[in-house]
């Protein structure tokens, strides 16, 4: 049983073959090669709308939220399985709640 998205929109946004996925049999690309689920970040008050971090520091997340936050975390090195982060700093002062983060390319700014 396919997803609703992927009835619509077929293999135009997950696979790299330009097949309909009905003629072919596949498998979406994998990613757990590059993704892996570590733990829970616990911090911000409201619903998270927003996660970004850079291919240079992986390592440090950027995070908005429904509370009108923003706040950047560290994370720790896998072998230190107390935890797998701190809140490094907490950003207030929105009026609104923050909807999307994106860091700039050499990751010095958030906007």
């Amino acid at each position: 049983l396919k997803p609703s998205w992927l009835k619509r929109f077929g293999c135009r946004l997950h696979c790299r073959s330009p097949h309909p996925c009905k003629t072919a049999p596949h498998t979406p690309p994998a990613m757990t090669e590059s993704l892996q689920y570590r733990g829970m970040l616990s911090g911000h008050r409201g619903w998270v709308t927003s996660v970004t971090t850079t291919y240079e520091q992986s390592n440090v997340l950027v995070s908005g939220s429904r509370d009108k936050r923003v706040m950047i975390w560290e994370l720790t090195p896998e072998q230190d399985s107390e935890t797998i982060g701190y809140a490094r700093r907490l950003l207030t002062g929105h009026s609104e709640p923050v909807s999307s983060v994106v860091l700039s390319s050499d990751g010095q700014f958030a906007l």
